[in-house]
């Protein structure tokens, strides 16, 4: 059964609907390679690809290159080979030209030592040689190829040469001591795979020894191993898939925003607050058309990876006041959950345009992204004080760093449109700006789609069905009222409908309702606790609910504004690396902001504090400016 198929190394199959070529054969495993990106190497017995060929999902769709003999190409030969060929060469075809094409025995041997007399040489070939030679020249189509001497190589590696005994031991020696993360080196693990190989002939009668290969084949086993199968048990998966890939260049698009890249990059400088205290590294969010290579979008943050990262540089992008903006027809993203995630499909489906993300483990596939990285790196990020680089090293990163975010912006842009967007790249043959200009004077292309910040929010804001209960929209332990919605919720009578409720992540204190059925009709509510609700993001809400337990149970708005006040008191108050760089994310997510100032009547009040202890409560500079403390007098004890 196995031998209806016959696998030879360079050959190209069909396996499971993708392209791949025979890359190796070591005894019954056969190495696969795909044909269309570098992803990891296909291992598979051959038993297992014959079935697959017997139910069709193996064929082969293109032989061996040069299959009969892959050694026999002219401009690979050695000297001695040619040198070799070119002696028969020269007396098959001067004694064919003279014979005609026969060899007759004694013209044929007259002639060979005429020809053998005027090239130097003491002995003429005999004529079963000069008959062997030509027989090989016409069957080979007078082929000179076919004159060079043939040389027996062995296909087998030199592991399946050895007794099968030896190989078992060798194998194990090598799973142990050199398949590891820290493997030994290659002397000891020859030394070890000797000593298995002795002790095991201890226990043996004298006519059963097994022989101990020599150091220098066992070396030769060694470097002989699988580099990629090598790699991946002493550097893991990523290095060695690292190692092994391979690209072609990408298709180039015709016009402007017809693919924009993106990715998420942890930025390699470590970065302080306006006092000097370290905070942690950055995340840089980068949209780029693959066409110009402008950078049309973009986001700096201490968030990390995330989908309200991504919509953040995303809305950038897309704003009318952006020079370089403009709606794409494609974006294409790795498998992150941050690009995965179906709001941002819907969002950008929506728009009128589409999402295609690589292939797990080949960010090869969105390579201009990653060279921008690298450029951005390598230029600037590693020549700034604080710089982690690449690779461990005995900077102090923290101890030097000097940079606030704001500073690190600064650089940002300035290097973007000073230096990236004006520099020569090879891809395009121009800068990216001029590309960018030119074609916006050739006009062969649509107007770029752009939305104002107002056309933006409608298509960023999140939804929800809400049954109304007293006159109130409760969504996530949150609640909105207002006379819109008595108003709908009166409309129909009966049993209470659903109504459609429009809220904005970023800013909870205020939403918009409307009724299913009559979508043109939007009106605007308020929060019920708007001491509460007001400059309230969705991430601080969720850090207040996780603080307050479970999610399913309903939230106490006077325990959430305390619950609140420590949050903000514990975030303003950071005096280590790790909760500062958390008062930063809150204060990117804007925490901190649009926070109301409450009316006197509404403060927290607390008799036993005296006007000469405030101002301990303003001693630390982070604390929110919006935070107050009103001291008020006891009207029945004035002593208090």
């Amino acid at each position: 059964m196995n031998e209806t198929l016959q696998i030879v190394v360079g050959e190209h199959y069909r396996y499971h609907g993708t392209d791949y070529q025979v890359m190796d054969i070591d005894g019954e495993r056969i190495q696969l390679r795909s044909l269309r990106a570098s992803t990891s190497p296909l291992f598979q017995t051959f038993e297992r690809l014959v079935r697959a060929h017997q139910s069709g999902e193996f064929r082969k769709i293109q032989e061996a290159p040069f299959a009969p003999d892959a050694t026999l190409i002219t401009a690979a030969l050695s000297s001695a080979h040619k040198a070799k060929a070119e002696r028969k060469e020269c007396f098959l075809l001067t004694i064919r030209d003279e014979c005609g094409g026969r060899l007759p025995r004694e013209r044929v041997e007259q002639l060979a030592k005429e020809i053998a007399a005027q090239r130097g040489e003491p002995k003429a070939p005999s004529y079963g040689a000069i008959c062997l030679w030509n027989k090989d020249y016409l069957a080979s189509g007078e082929n000179i190829l076919s004159l060079v001497p043939k040389t027996r190589r062995s296909t087998l590696h030199r592991l399946h040469r050895q007794p099968e005994e030896v190989q078992e031991l060798i194998k194990l020696t090598i799973d142990q001591l050199y398949f590891t993360r820290t493997p030994c080196n290659k002397t000891e693990v020859i030394d070890a795979i000797e000593c298995a190989i002795r002790t095991s002939n201890q226990s043996r009668s004298p006519i059963h020894q097994l022989p101990v290969p020599s150091f220098s084949t066992l070396y030769r086993i060694i470097v002989e191993l699988d580099r990629y199968e090598t790699d991946l048990h002493q550097l893991g998966y990523h290095a060695a898939i690292k190692k092994q890939k391979w690209s072609r260049k990408c298709h180039q698009p015709y016009r402007r925003f017809e693919l924009v890249e993106g990715d998420t990059h942890l930025l390699d400088i470590e970065t302080c607050d306006k006092a000097g205290h370290p905070i942690g590294r950055a995340f840089l969010t980068v949209l780029l058309d693959v066409r110009t290579r402008m950078i049309v979008g973009g986001d700096i943050s201490y968030n990390p990876p995330s989908l309200e990262k991504t919509i953040r540089a995303l809305k950038y992008s897309l704003r009318s006041e952006n020079p370089y903006g403009g709606l794409a027809s494609s974006y294409r993203f790795d498998n992150g959950a941050d690009y995965t995630a179906e709001r941002l499909r819907t969002i950008l489906s929506g728009l009128g345009a589409s999402i295609t993300f690589c292939e797990p483990g080949n960010p090869d596939q969105k390579p201009h992204i990653e060279s921008f990285f690298k450029s951005w790196t390598t230029s600037i990020v590693h020549t700034m004080r604080g710089t982690t680089f690449s690779k461990p090293n005995r900077y102090d990163s923290e101890g030097n760093a000097i940079y606030t975010l704001e500073d690190l912006k600064e650089r940002f842009e300035d290097w973007r449109d000073t230096f990236y967007h004006a520099n020569y790249h090879s891809g395009i043959g121009m800068a990216p700006k001029e590309l960018w200009e030119q074609d916006e004077a050739d006009r062969h292309e649509f107007a770029l789609k752009k939305y104002s910040e107002e056309d933006l929010n409608r298509h960023f804001l999140s939804v929800a069905y809400i049954t109304p209960n007293n006159g109130r929209l409760r969504h996530r332990g949150l609640a909105w009222t207002g006379s819109g919605v008595s108003f709908l919720a009166g409309k129909r009578p009966g049993k209470k409908k659903p109504l459609r409720l429009y809220y904005d992540i970023s800013g909870l204190g205020r939403a918009w309702v409307c009724d299913p059925q009559q979508p043109g009709h939007v009106y605007e509510v308020d929060a019920v606790d708007p001491d509460y609700q007001i400059g309230l993001t969705m991430h601080l809400h969720e850090l207040i609910k996780a603080r307050l337990g479970s999610k399913k149970k309903s939230i106490n708005y006077r325990t959430a504004r305390e619950a609140r006040v420590r949050i903000l008191h514990e975030l303003a108050s950071a005096n280590t690396k790790r909760r500062r760089k958390i008062r930063e994310i809150a204060d990117e997510h804007g925490d901190f902001k649009a926070q109301p100032k409450p009316d006197s009547a509404q403060l927290a009040c607390d008799p036993s504090v005296k006007p000469e202890d405030i101002e301990q409560f303003h001693i630390h500079p982070d604390t929110p400016a919006s935070y107050q403390v009103v001291v008020v007098k006891n009207e029945h004890d004035p002593q208090k």
